[in-house]
């Protein structure tokens, strides 16, 4: 099974439900979506229940292949939130299928009842693991993080699947709210917008701000608009691409400058920001797969961890493949353990501008399997 998951008396007939685990984060849950689409398509009668953090429930709770949304409230513990799983589905044929595979849900899973047969996604075995953390060998990708999931789905229906697609789906009013905040903001919905993440969870995910900043000069010269996205963590970073793009914009840099709304999105927000956005740019990290799930045309900069981790059907992804140090984690790092970071350094604004060009001259995309 090269270490993709572990089965437990995996069923083949159509149970009631189908408890799925996938409390975090961002693009973890996003990417479980061609995996759901299979499960239902595998089982549509059953009714899939959806585990995850209450934080990201806005991620799951308009698909229309879940059925239910179980939120993991803030500070709640494994028994607690076990038992209102059970009280749930009292009396139902339940299976589980853990796409999580970590502490949290092993803990959860001893507490479910035992008739309740379960497939355990797993990441990756130690033996491609123990290699790349000791610093042997680059952190290359084996297969796509959607066909793991696939693996899953498929090992707990007993048979191949047909694989689903990428998609992510907004509640009513988010496209709405985010179109008024970005007119109240001076930003014009019939012209195009480049939306651009230039935040990451780890340092070394991170594309240099500068180089945003010149891509976002690039895009204002030629007539684009551009709005510059973040997490509260990250105004900083934002207000230096916006503040340098500006600055160097001319004459009429209020007529041409980046748009700042770090800080100032939340999940439904930043979902209907991005559907607006003409073409997206993003280092490895959950707007980016935001962006893909929403079909937009999405330039990804990618430095200590591998694209090859998933599908860039319809949309341009930039590394340094010649780099022997790179990729160097499957997470990403606090800081280049070999000093130069060349991996995302080296990737040119110009390069990138070249790249986005291209994508926003193909148009929009139709959703891929992964």
């Amino acid at each position: 099974m090269n270490g993709v998951l572990v089965a437990l008396r995996a069923p083949r007939e159509e149970p009631d439900a189908v408890v799925v685990l996938r409390f975090s984060a961002l693009g973890d849950v996003l990417l479980t979506a061609p995996a759901i689409d299979a499960l239902h398509q595998a089982w549509p009668r059953a009714r899939i229940v959806y585990a995850v953090k209450e934080r990201f429930t806005h991620l799951v709770a308009h698909n229309p292949n879940v059925a239910q949304v179980m939120p993991l409230r803030a500070g709640e513990g494994p028994w607690s939130f076990a038992q209102r799983l059970r009280e749930s589905l009292e009396g139902q044929r339940v299976v589980v299928l853990d796409l999580h595979g970590k502490i949290r849900s092993r803990l959860l899973r001893a507490l479910l009842p035992r008739d309740w047969p379960r497939v355990v996604w797993h990441k990756r075995d130690l033996a491609q693991t123990i290699p790349v953390k000791l610093g042997m060998k680059p952190a290359r990708a084996s297969m796509l993080f959607a066909d793991r999931y696939h693996l899953a789905v498929e090992k707990l229906a007993g048979r191949a699947l047909p694989k689903g697609e990428l998609r992510a789906f907004l509640g009513p009013g988010d496209r709405a709210r985010a179109e008024a905040l970005l007119r109240e903001r001076g930003v014009w919905l019939e012209r195009p917008i480049v939306g651009m993440s230039p935040g990451a969870n780890w340092e070394t995910k991170r594309w240099p701000a500068a180089h945003y900043a010149k891509l976002a000069r690039s895009a204002l010269g030629a007539g684009l608009q551009v709005v510059v996205q973040g997490s509260d963590d990250e105004r900083e970073l934002c207000r230096a691409v916006c503040a340098e793009a500006r600055e160097v914009a001319g004459p009429d840099a209020a007529a041409r400058s980046a748009v700042d709304l770090s800080g100032q999105l939340d999940l439904p927000a930043l979902g209907g920001v991005v559907s607006l956005c003409s073409a997206f740019v993003a280092n490895d990290s959950g707007p980016m797969h935001l962006a893909r799930a929403l079909c937009v045309p999405t330039l990804a900069l990618f430095g200590s961890t591998d694209p090859k981790m998933f599908s860039w059907e319809g949309h341009r992804v930039l590394f340094r493949e010649e780099l022997a140090c790179a990729p160097c984690s499957f997470f990403g790092r606090s800081q280049c353990p070999e000093g130069h970071f060349r991996c995302l350094r080296d990737l040119s604004a110009d390069e990138a501008w070249s790249a986005l060009q291209a994508l926003l001259a193909s148009g929009p995309r139709a959703p891929v399997s992964a």
